[in-house]
């Protein structure tokens, strides 16, 4: 007999931001379990699956989902989700929430995992139909410079990073990052700048602008590393928070741009800057201003969906044919379900795009499920913040656990 789903329960715990979050449980019959939180993005795409206030949520989990699910096959993740979203049966999981449907959903297939007695990763790229004798790694992406919506500190742009050259194998480009870390603080003290942090562990410090980040940034790889041939440079711009009625206002630097002029000057940046990574540079309704950039740049460098896509199949089969991107964030939370997850990077892939697995700003430390999910499916990168506080390094420290465990079975 095959195990089946005995009990699933929720109750609530605090995030990295201090706001609640879900933590579910879900118990097979063979004792097996799978526990999963949920995190919540402050800057967020308005067609995110809904997000349900936490109380409500745990109360959903906990009846109307423990009801339907006790006694269905946890191995059969397609017919789980599936029907998680009938029972919920609105466009963006408005009556069960996101937050509750993805707990359940992750959770299930880590009780699966578990009552395999295989490991997550493994789990996972078997669900993803990846038959790959040996895993590849994510490079990682680190966030070291915070403004936006994660940082109270007037600078437009959300994320500064540093992008190890893809060669570099994950453990090498772990070091690169925490060193880059480290350095960007000195620079920072040496210009007078001090050293708080934003919501995803990177600097924040008042009185930046792009061009100033960019040229600490400079400094603080130089340093160690070649610029632009080991190390490289991605903004996540989050263009929606400083879009206004009419213009995109960068008022560090007192500038009010058209779409045209706003993408004039991303290509500035390009060209003084060795940026390879431009994360939602327009508003995600302006698909114009995406067309226009996408022509210009789209063969220079990666232009991200995030809020374009937000991780929702049908979504990016419309933007597709659009041509306005060429890779995109994969955030299992702005869709709800891990078989929408999957089907969303099938597709990404398919049309040749980047995939960048991505964590939230508000996250929890005991959540490392995105970085099994990234060697499941084969990512290019992953998104974990900076190399710094619990809920980021969680992350990135668990992808180095399993790097190692790989590395080692093929060196035996």
């Amino acid at each position: 007999m095959l195990p089946k789903i005995k009990n699933i329960s929720c109750h609530k715990i605090v995030n990295s931001r201090g706001d609640w979050t879900l933590r579910t449980r879900v118990l097979l019959d063979d004792g097996s379990i799978g526990i999963q939180t949920i995190p919540e993005g402050a800057s967020k795409g308005k067609n995110e699956a809904f997000y349900l206030p936490v109380q409500e949520s745990i109360n959903k989990v906990t009846t109307i989902i423990n009801d339907a699910l006790v006694g269905e096959d946890p191995f059969n993740q397609g017919q789980i989700d599936r029907m998680l979203v009938e029972i919920d049966g609105t466009p963006n999981k408005r009556h069960l929430g996101g937050n509750s449907i993805l707990s359940v959903s992750l959770a299930v297939s880590q009780a699966a995992a578990a009552s395999r007695k295989v490991p997550l990763y493994k789990y996972l790229a078997e669900l993803f139909g990846n038959k790959k004798e040996s895993f590849t790694f994510p490079t990682p992406v680190f966030n070291i410079l915070n403004g936006g919506k994660h940082a109270n500190n007037g600078l437009s742009f959300q994320e500064f990073m540093v992008m190890p050259a893809g060669r570099v194998p994950f453990d090498e480009a772990l070091e690169m990052g925490v060193t880059v870390y480290h350095n960007i603080e000195n620079v920072l003290k040496k210009n007078g700048y001090d050293t708080e942090v934003g919501d995803e562990g990177g600097y924040a410090p008042e009185g930046l602008t792009p061009h100033t980040a960019l040229d600490f940034m400079k400094e603080a790889v130089s340093s160690d590393f070649k610029l632009g041939d080991q190390v490289f440079f991605g903004i996540d711009a989050a263009a929606d928070s400083f879009k206004r009625i009419i213009t995109y206002s960068i008022d560090e630097e007192a500038l009010h741009l058209s779409s045209a002029g706003l993408a004039d000057y991303y290509s500035d940046l390009v060209n003084n800057y060795p940026i390879i990574y431009l994360e939602d540079p327009f508003q995600e309704s302006d698909h114009k201003g995406w067309a226009r950039f996408f022509e210009m740049q789209g063969r220079n460098l990666m232009i991200v969906g995030d809020d374009l896509v937000v991780t929702n199949p049908r979504i990016l089969e419309k933007i597709i044919p659009k041509k306005l991107n060429n890779a995109v964030i994969v955030k299992p939370n702005q869709v709800g379900t891990l078989t929408e997850t999957f089907e969303f990077i099938r597709i990404a892939k398919e049309a040749g795009m980047m995939v960048n697995v991505s964590h939230r700003s508000g996250d929890t430390a005991e959540d490392t499920f995105i970085a099994d999910l990234a060697v499941a499916v084969s990512a290019d990168f992953i998104k974990s913040g900076a190399p710094a506080r619990g809920e980021r390094v969680a992350k990135y420290n668990r992808l180095l656990e399993i790097f190692l465990h790989e590395k080692d079975k093929f060196e035996e």
